[in-house]
């Protein structure tokens, strides 16, 4: 990827001297800040802006790293092969009219992808709008000058985009209205070659890169993407745009259902470390306030320092809404703070400054607020709010910069006002690395993202799970008993399960009625009855479940009632019913993106309903499992809520473990559904189960 940043010689395909052209918008912004050797190529110049130009690739002298190509979308295959007789192996191609415009522009798209494979050329692009590395000026983009005319700020914020307009826009409101510094931007556009993973793992091992932001409408190689945010160490974002086509297959299984929409693909990267975002602006605020947030306490205790009570009230509550927690002073911060207060008001969290502006002036007054609640152990994080434009600008922004380091302490802050007075307190914040944002709300978001900031060791998304062999056997002879049946009834399914140790409730099963009432005689009250039928999952929607059934007269109506929809087809099996103190549902499915996958959840039959689920990329170790037990929304009901036993959570990521071998071994296996997973005294039971093959 190394040509593509930081190529020694570019050549301009499609190079023009004609004005509000692409091909001279393309060699103004080279002529910004590139400082290796151009080789504009266009057969109708001679020179371009004082260069000389070329009328094709071959006719260049010296060696070319990089070729960027902007002519119409149907010279491009001629394009990549002159590239490939000159020895170009990176090519950007940045002109539209490919897969993005229908059946047409795919096979065009696919023929320059076959040319450029023919010729061992790499592809950025097509329809994209390129490179911009702002602390170098490379601008290797056709994008409007005038995005930069105000100014380029330079950072360590990367982003990879594949809108292309977006990438354009995005910097100009990014560096005008956020004073958000950038250092790399990519648009990727369609991603015929170099997708999201090639440019990620660049950024990963770049020295002038803290955290990337994305903007993604798919993640192809979905796998890659986690193994590698997995294994980050610099913050990632991400903004997802579209849904996945996963919920196509929802009629098959609870699991299946439940990975619907993009659930499947956010669970999974929230597992990874990512953070998700819901719109640009706070896709990269996110990414500037975790790259300068180092370390955050969990709860995150924090003191309000505001000029506003109404501010500082509404700021309580959007902590405490994110899980966060508002400070409390101790004796010696609330005698320093009285110092400078009125008699009559006493110090408290928010520290309502307002009061104080009288008696000590408001610059005086915030730093003597801010020193004292640094000063306080039980202080994590420093909220200040701040009204520019009104009062002398703020010039004591360094030094509380490094008291709050000194201190080990985060310094986050809040700003309105005037124009002119916003924009210099931002710009002043910006270069002494401290977080401020224009809205209340946003800045509670970024500092709950660093709080939950976890820096995880994983395994490989690839290993090999270890399973006894005997265990492998026997499930490869349960499945070759079934050739033929793509969907396993719910007892073949539980005995596959029993091959790698996940326990399953009593049961056994009966061909005729009368072989019915025997075993449920034998086996004893209460009992659970269900019809199998070849081919059915969703037995309870068909009437082919009574559950809890205490007497041999309710057996006996229960065992009519599922005969006579059975209709003669299938057999029925008899359970020992047990009552649960809650249910879980737990299942793998094989995504066409991410791979093997298993899911762990609330279940029963509300699973659809409350849709509390998460996902995990198989094979996964048993300490992933129980982080990922952990990520439940309702996770205080597996830990003992109103008294009841906790879940063993050992035993209960051995199963998701075992879930996760299971379908990761057998790579026909497409899904696993447990539902439910009934937990009695802390210990998981699979109750209800099924196995579906690919078709």
């Amino acid at each position: 990827m190394k040509s593509f940043f930081l190529p020694s010689s570019i050549a301009v395909i499609g190079a023009s001297d004609r004005d509000n052209s692409l091909g001279s918008q393309m060699i103004t912004n080279l002529l910004y800040g590139y400082r290796g050797n151009l080789y504009p190529v266009n057969p109708n110049y001679k020179e371009i802006r004082g260069l000389p130009c070329f009328p094709s690739v071959d006719a260049i002298p010296g060696i070319v790293d990089l070729a960027i190509i902007i002519v119409p979308a149907p010279a491009v295959p001629d394009a990549l092969e002159d590239c490939a007789r000159k020895g170009v192996r990176r090519v950007m191609i940045q002109s539209a009219g490919f897969a993005e415009v229908g059946q047409a522009g795919a096979e065009l798209q696919e023929k320059c992808s076959s040319t450029a494979r023919a010729g061992g050329i790499r592809v950025w692009g097509p329809n994209c709008m390129g490179l911009v590395d702002i602390p170098r000026g490379h601008l290797f983009t056709f994008m409007h000058p005038k995005v930069y005319e105000d100014g380029l700020i330079p950072g360590r914020i990367s982003i990879i985009v594949q809108s292309g307009m977006l990438s354009a826009g995005f910097l100009a409101d990014l560096m005008s209205e956020r004073s958000i510094g950038v250092g790399k931007a990519c648009s990727i556009g369609n991603k015929s070659d170099v997708d999201e993973c090639d440019v990620l793992e660049y950024l990963l091992d770049d020295d002038e890169t803290d955290a990337v932001a994305m903007y993604l409408e798919s993640i192809p190689r979905g796998r890659r993407f986690v193994e590698l945010a997995r294994t980050s160490t610099k913050p990632l974002v991400v903004l997802k745009g579209g849904k996945s086509g996963a919920g196509a297959k929802a009629a098959l299984s609870h699991t299946s259902s439940l990975a619907g929409d993009a659930r499947l693909q956010n669970s999974l990267l929230e597992g990874a470390g990512v953070t998700l975002a819901h719109d640009f602006q706070q896709m990269m605020e996110l990414a500037r306030d975790l790259s300068l947030i180092s370390h955050t306490p969990p709860k995150c205790r924090t003191a309000i320092v505001t000029f506003s009570g109404g501010a500082g009230i509404l700021s309580c509550d959007l902590l405490e809404e994110a899980g966060l927690r508002v400070a409390e002073f101790s004796e010696e911060t609330k005698a320093r703070l009285g110092k400078a207060f009125p008699d009559w008001l006493p110090a408290a969290n928010p520290v309502d400054l307002f009061p104080a502006f009288a008696l000590r002036g408001p610059l005086a007054a915030y730093r003597s607020a801010v020193d004292a609640v640094l000063a306080d152990p039980g202080v994590d994080v420093v909220f200040m709010h701040y009204f520019a434009g009104l009062y002398r600008n703020f010039d004591g922004m360094r030094e509380m910069k490094e008291a709050a380091d000194r201190a080990g302490k985060i310094l986050i802050m809040w700003v309105i006002g005037r124009r002119e007075g916003t924009r210099i307190f931002r710009e002043e914040a910006r270069k002494n690395g401290i977080p401020v944002h224009c809205e209340l709300s946003r800045a509670v978001e970024c500092l709950a993202a660093a709080a939950g900031r976890e820096q995880r060791t994983f395994s490989s998304v690839d290993s090999e799970p270890s399973v006894p062999p005997t265990a492998v056997d026997q499930a490869s002879r349960i499945l070759e008993a079934g050739v033929g049946t793509r969907i396993r009834d719910e007892y073949k399914s539980k005995k596959l399960l029993t091959c790698f140790d996940i326990p399953v409730v009593d049961e056994q099963t009966a061909e005729t009625a009368d072989e019915a009432s025997s075993v449920a005689e034998n086996m004893g009250y209460p009992l659970a009855l269900k019809g199998l039928v070849p081919g059915m999952v969703h037995k309870t929607e068909s009437g082919l479940v009574h559950l809890n059934i205490g007497s041999t007269e309710a057996f006996n109506e229960a065992l009519a009632a599922i005969a006579e929809r059975m209709g003669g087809k299938g057999r029925f099996l008899i359970q020992r019913y047990r009552a649960g103190d809650y249910e879980l549902i737990a299942g793998f499915l094989r995504d066409a993106q991410f791979g093997p996958c298993v899911m762990f959840g609330i279940g029963g039959i509300f699973s659809e309903l409350q849709q509390d689920v998460v996902f995990a990329c198989a094979p996964l170790s048993v300490e992933e499992a129980r982080l990922m037990i952990g990520r439940v929304r309702n996770v205080r009901l597996l830990r003992g809520f109103r008294g009841t036993v906790p879940l063993d959570e050992e035993e209960a990521a051995r199963v998701l473990v075992a879930l996760g071998d299971l379908g990761t071994l057998f790579p026909e296996i497409e899904q696993i559904d447990i539902n439910p997973l009934v937990v009695k005294d802390g210990s998981p039971v699979a109750v209800d189960a099924s196995v579906i093959l690919g078709s």
